[in-house]
């Protein structure tokens, strides 16, 4: 179990990394390409960074791609942070709209709240 668990601080250590050298001083965010905050995501996501992820898709929401934006939809359902999703939702432009992946993104999002409202 120690490796894992020292693996895990080594993650999180290495985010901090990648966050601070994604920043200047003052704040704002330095990422060059959607590229580069695609895979910053992906790497956030495959960890199960989901806050994390949201946040530096909420910085960087100007430069997001439909693949980030999918990525994004789907921390929000894995977080149960829907008042994030809606937002997201709502700032979507007409072709990320009818972009196939964020439609079911979306239909996920908006089902897993509806499906545990009705267990019994």
């Amino acid at each position: 179990m120690l490796p894992i668990r020292n693996n895990s601080y080594w993650m999180i250590y290495r985010f901090h990394r990648l966050l601070s050298s994604c920043q200047s001083k003052n704040g704002e965010n330095l990422f060059s390409s959607s590229m580069a905050l695609n895979s910053t995501m992906k790497k956030l996501f495959d960890s199960k960074q989901y806050k994390e992820a949201l946040n530096l898709f909420d910085q960087n929401f100007e430069i997001s791609t439909d693949s980030t934006i999918d990525m994004a939809i789907k921390a929000c359902t894995i977080s149960k942070d829907y008042k994030r999703g809606i937002r997201i939702q709502q700032r979507l432009s007409f072709k990320s709209r009818n972009n196939s992946y964020i439609q079911a993104a979306l239909l996920c999002f908006y089902r897993k709240p509806f499906t545990n409202a009705f267990k019994i």
